[in-house]
């Protein structure tokens, strides 16, 4: 198969061995050599092959983006400690339940759209918000124990 590819190249004018066949020898095809293993060789008859690259494919995307992550400083002006539920679904959803102690303020690092929620002693969601884009956010526990404000 590969005299065939390279017989039908040197007719035609030019070769392009495939990058798969590899092997080793001589860098033009009319001598029979393969195109070593990785990048293909081409070249025009009577001219010296000519490296064209590394695997033949299409250039490497760029990596995805990281994570966005929010710097969420939470104060809570209740004069009670607070429960909260970080996650989608407090009592029925996977998340974390925490509480706030009063006139505290506590840090969290989170993703948008993160929920932090004000639970009940059964655990039942009370209120919540939502994690905005940005590098960072504040947010107050209202003095009502029962609703968030900005910080």
């Amino acid at each position: 198969m590969k005299n065939c590819i390279l017989l039908l190249g040197v007719l035609v004018g030019g070769c392009v061995i495939p990058a798969s066949q590899g092997g080793s020898g001589g860098a033009y095809p009319s001598n029979g050599g393969g195109g070593g293993g990785g990048g293909g060789y081409s070249s025009a008859p009577a001219e010296p092959a000519s490296y064209n690259g590394g695997g033949g494919g299409a250039p490497a995307a760029s990596a995805p983006a990281a994570p966005q992550v929010v710097s969420v400083t939470l104060h809570n002006d209740c004069p009670n400690t607070v429960k909260l539920f970080l996650g989608e679904k407090p009592k029925f959803g996977s998340g974390t339940n925490t509480s706030l102690g009063s006139n505290t303020t506590t840090s969290y690092q989170m993703k948008p759209g993160d929920m932090i929620w004000i639970t009940d002693d059964s655990e039942n969601g009370l209120s919540s918000t939502s994690i905005g884009g940005g590098s960072s956010q504040s947010i107050r526990i209202m003095p009502g124990c029962t609703g968030f404000g900005p910080g």
